[in-house]
């Protein structure tokens, strides 16, 4: 029968190393102390409201108006006298109002350029082109109205809601 050697000291202090380096998990995952030494936020204070998620629609129109104006302002340079000038800064100011609503400011200014923009496209319509913009234009105007509110959101009005 094979006799089994008696631990030695090196095979026992390597254990006993191998014990004393090895992490205790008995406390994994529980929450004993707060984070780096320093105490508790406090509880009762709520934190600042944040503004609600652009709506999908609102992103939309702004798509619409930056790309439509971009678009719109390199076909209107070609337009002669004063009405060509009165469509290079329609399309221009549609373009600075689509980034505007994309940050969710300037919501009158927006529905106001966006209403002369289509009355001035209206003014074109025979024209297939006209009718794409006509079209465009009138999704922007119903995404605006439809999600005032979102541009009108305040931290007071929100706080003051809660």
């Amino acid at each position: 029968m094979p006799t089994i050697p008696p631990p030695t000291r090196t095979s026992s202090a390597l254990a006993d190393r191998r014990a004393r380096s090895a992490p205790s998990r008995r406390f994994e995952g529980a929450i004993t102390t707060p984070g780096s030494g320093g105490d508790l936020p406090d509880q009762s204070v709520l934190p600042p409201p944040e503004r609600p998620r652009r709506p999908v629609a609102v992103e939309i129109a702004a798509a619409i108006l930056i790309v439509g104006g971009l678009t719109s302002l390199l076909s209107s340079l070609a337009a002669p006298g004063v009405v060509g000038l009165l469509f290079v800064a329609v399309n221009v100011l549609t373009v600075i109002v689509g980034v505007l609503v994309r940050r969710g400011r300037a919501w009158i200014l927006a529905i106001n350029v966006v209403a002369i923009a289509l009355f001035l496209e209206v003014t074109a319509l025979p024209s297939p082109y006209a009718v794409i913009f006509i079209v465009l234009d009138a999704i922007v105007l119903v995404a605006l109205f439809r999600h005032r509110d979102w541009f009108f959101w305040t931290a007071e009005g929100a706080a003051e809601a809660a």
